[in-house]
C-alpha cells in the first residue's frame, strides 16, 4: 500500500471531525441561553407546584433548600432530594410548610421501567404524601391501609415506591434542620 492511499482518507475524517465539533460548539453556545431559560422556567413551575401557597421563592442562605414566601412572609421551603432506586438515580422536589405539612412533591428525573417505576409521576400516588409530616418519615406499605404516615406502594415497583419516599423522609429530615435553626 502507498502512504497516499492511507494519508488521504485519515485526513479526509479528521477534517469531517473538526467541522462536525465546531458545528455542535456553535450550536451549544448558541442555545445554551435558552436551554438555561427552560430549566429556570420548569424548576419554577414546579416549586409553585409543591408548595403553591408561595409567591416567590430564593434560595437559602446556606443554599440547603429553596424558601418560599408570600410577600415578606416565610410560608414554606422546597428540597430538592435525590437517591438511587431500580433503574439508577431518582431525584424528588418536596415541599414543607412552616407547620410541617408536606405540600406536595414531583418527580423531577428517573430512570425506571416506563409504565411501572414512572407511575411514580401520577398525581394518584404523589397526593398520599400532602399530609403533616410524621416524625419518623413516611411508611411505604404494599396494601393501602389509610393510616397516616403510610405510602401505598405503587404496584410491581415497590423499589420505586421505596426510593420516591426515601427522597421525602430526606427533605422532611432538612426541614427539621431548617426548622431548628429559625
Amino acid at each position: 500500500m502507498k502512504v497516499k492511499e492511507i494519508l488521504h482518507p485519515a485526513a479526509v475524517l479528521v477534517v469531517i471531525c473538526l467541522v462536525v465539533t465546531f458545528c455542535l460548539a456553535g450550536t451549544n453556545l448558541l442555545t445554551r441561553g435558552r436551554i438555561a431559560e427552560a430549566k429556570r422556567q420548569t424548576e419554577s413551575a414546579s416549586q409553585k407546584a409543591v408548595l403553591p401557597q408561595a409567591g416567590s421563592f430564593e434560595d437559602a442562605p446556606d443554599r440547603s433548600c429553596t424558601v418560599g414566601k408570600a410577600g415578606n412572609r416565610v410560608v414554606g421551603y422546597v428540597f430538592v432530594t435525590k437517591t438511587k432506586s431500580y433503574g439508577g438515580d431518582l431525584s424528588v422536589m418536596t415541599g414543607i410548610d412552616r407547620s410541617g405539612n408536606v405540600t406536595g412533591t414531583e418527580l423531577l428525573s428517573s430512570s425506571d421501567t416506563p409504565g411501572l417505576g414512572l407511575n411514580a409521576e401520577k398525581e394518584s400516588f404523589r397526593s398520599q404524601y400532602k399530609q403533616p409530616a410524621p416524625p419518623e418519615g413516611f411508611a411505604v406499605v404494599k396494601s393501602k391501609t389509610g393510616a397516616k404516615g403510610e405510602i401505598d406502594a405503587i404496584t410491581s415497583a415497590t423499589i420505586t415506591s421505596k426510593a420516591y419516599t426515601s427522597c421525602v423522609n430526606q427533605a422532611i429530615k432538612e426541614f427539621k434542620k431548617v426548622k431548628g435553626s429559625e
